[in-house]
């Protein structure tokens, strides 16, 4: 009888963790996916905003302008997603320089940019809170053996 009590305690303590490691799973895999949404959300925007900013050149050309604009020119063709971090946040700080000029200006043709821009923001802020979120997830006891084994690592914040 003690054989049999014994037995069946090990098989459902066993089913338990394999049912905690697979929901974990899940888990981890839902938060990866949702990082790599937002993620690619937030570069098609970035990509979206050099453009516009680069086609109303001529509003906003300036002579501190001119040179940020000269440098957003050439990145309009390119997938920003896959230029080094470093290089993003820079074309992002120019974005932020103009925008803060545009403001100043106060003009009604410029509402879409700066439009355009705000809502760049508030995706770059919904992207890096779900980075926080899935670094943290990752980094906790249990889930980060698991994580490594599957292959997800940190990803680095936009800034």
């Amino acid at each position: 009888m003690g054989y049999i009590a014994n037995s069946i305690l090990f098989l459902s303590i066993a089913v338990l963790v394999g049912l905690y490691y697979l929901r974990l799973r899940y888990k981890l895999l839902a938060l990866w996916k949702e990082v790599a949404v937002k993620d690619v959300i937030f570069h098609k925007l970035l990509l979206e905003t050099t453009i516009l900013f680069t086609e109303y050149n001529p509003e906003l050309e300036s002579s501190e302008n001119k040179k940020y604009l000269k440098r957003l020119s050439k990145y309009k063709r390119k997938k920003l997603r896959y230029l080094m971090l470093v290089e993003r946040q820079n074309i992002f700080l120019i974005l932020n320089k103009i925008y803060n000029k545009i403001e100043e200006l106060d003009d009604v043709k410029l509402d879409i940019v700066k439009e355009k821009f705000e809502e760049l923001q508030k995706a770059r802020r919904i992207y890096n809170s779900k980075v926080l979120i899935y670094n943290q997830r990752i980094s906790l006891f249990p889930s980060r053996f698991l994580s490594m084994k599957m292959g997800l690592h940190v990803i680095e914040y936009f800034g």
